[in-house]
């Protein structure tokens, strides 16, 4: 049953957690350079109901006290999201030259990187059952209803072709990824309900719920758990409008699948679990005595009976959209929208103006509303772009600072870095 609660509630707050080519086809890569390489890293986590300061606590073993837990039970929702990603990597273009040693409009690219994702859907009751107990529900239902969890760890090896003129022509790139799986985990749970009987005595938990994980015996950067394949598609439009120069871009990124060994694990389960004499007083009290005579592994055997089996996971597949205007030589304003397939992502919109201090440094604003969400589902974030000269380039900011400068009212933190250099 530990394991079971567990799989439902601790991983909610696993500390765990933009397109690629787009980072690779900048403009700033140069007409005159022949190649590129890039280093390229960021983190972000983000959610509508927790906040940075929760979440400090509960990851470092920190006292959660009274007023913090009412706090985060009075922003739950019916629906309640958090999630989060960690990459990094390296990156290499190139744009070879012809027979006449003129540079060709296509070139190549070359990259690895190691990614994490996570992210979770969940109730308000699950939190209270979680931190405060069942007690307050004795004679009633506890709905954790359409919880779902994913949690993905895979390394990356992509190559690709794109576009490298940039005046008046449409530019384009395509990339394919081999994958190696390292870990994976994910539970949905269409029904899971808590029933807790007046007196006390007894819980009912009737479930209907799936659940996936990698081999749990190879974990580390070098299990190799799965294999699979991804691709990522980018376009770029320029075209007029009244109020300047303007661009249409569409990514999608990671669109494709990792097939996981026989070693993996599945449940599929739809059934009723009776059991008398148990009590939830929170999470930090689930301790081996609280099974009393009933021995820990048969509880689970009986609620997760796991079975070793192959399976395929879908990747959380991103779909960027954004139109740039440059309204003069100094600003330009981009406004896009951003979604994750299979991710317990809303939809986010956002706006971004970009300030050119001078052509060798640039100050960028963000101001959106979705994805994860923030209090209020608001996001906010800043970025620089500095030339150092000698080809050296520099990226560097946050599309979530919210939860750094208020972390008493919301969880949105992040950063991301770009450092790249260009060769003749």
């Amino acid at each position: 049953m530990k394991k079971f609660l567990i799989i439902f509630i601790v991983t909610l707050i696993s500390p765990l957690l933009q397109g690629q080519i787009a980072a690779i086809f900048s403009d700033e890569f140069p007409d005159l350079a022949k190649t590129r390489i890039g280093i390229v890293g960021d983190y972000d986590l983000n959610s509508n109901t927790f906040t940075n300061t929760f979440i400090k606590k509960f990851y470092t073993g920190g006292h959660i006290d009274a007023g913090m837990k009412n706090s985060i039970s009075d922003r739950a929702k019916n629906k309640n999201r958090v999630g989060g990603n960690v990459n990094y990597g390296v990156y290499v273009a190139i744009k070879p030259d012809s027979a006449q040693h003129k540079k060709k409009y296509i070139s190549y690219f070359f990259s690895m990187r190691d990614r994490t994702h996570f992210d979770s859907h969940f109730s308000k009751d699950l939190f209270r059952v979680g931190f405060y107990g069942n007690s307050e529900y004795a004679g009633k239902t506890a709905y954790f209803n359409d919880f779902s969890l994913n949690l993905i760890r895979y390394q990356q090896l992509q190559v690709g072709i794109f576009s490298s003129k940039v005046d008046s022509a449409a530019r384009w790139g395509l990339g394919i990824s081999f994958l190696k799986g390292e870990s994976y985990l994910s539970v949905h749970a269409p029904k899971a309900e808590l029933y807790t009987s007046e007196d006390g005595q007894y819980i009912d938990f009737a479930t209907e719920m799936s659940v996936n994980m990698s081999d749990t015996a190879k974990k580390g950067l070098g299990a190799f758990n799965g294999f699979g394949a991804s691709l990522d598609v980018y376009f770029e439009a320029p075209f007029q409008t009244r109020f300047g120069n303007s661009k249409l871009r569409l990514a999608v990124s990671d669109i494709g699948f990792i097939r996981f060994n026989k070693q993996s694990l599945t449940l599929q389960q739809d059934t009723v679990f009776h059991y008398t004499g148990f009590q939830v007083n929170s999470f930090y009290d689930l301790q081996d005595s609280t099974y009393g005579s009933t021995s820990q592994d048969s509880i689970v055997n009986t609620v997760a009976p796991f079975k070793k089996k192959a399976f395929s996971a879908n990747l959380p597949s991103i779909l960027d959209l954004t139109y740039e205007t440059q309204f003069s030589k100094r600003f330009y304003l981009t406004e896009g929208i951003r979604y994750v397939f299979n991710a317990n992502y809303s939809l986010l919109g956002y706006i971004k103006g970009t300030f050119y201090l001078n052509p060798k440094f640039m100050l960028s604003a963000t101001f959106g509303y979705g994805g994860y969400g923030g209090y209020g589902n608001f996001n906010y974030g800043l970025g620089l772009f500095a030339n150092f000269g000698h080809g050296v380039v520099l990226y560097a900011g946050s599309n979530n600072i919210e939860g750094y400068l208020t972390p008493k009212t919301n969880a949105g933190q992040g950063v991301y870095i770009s450092l790249i250099k260009n060769f003749k």
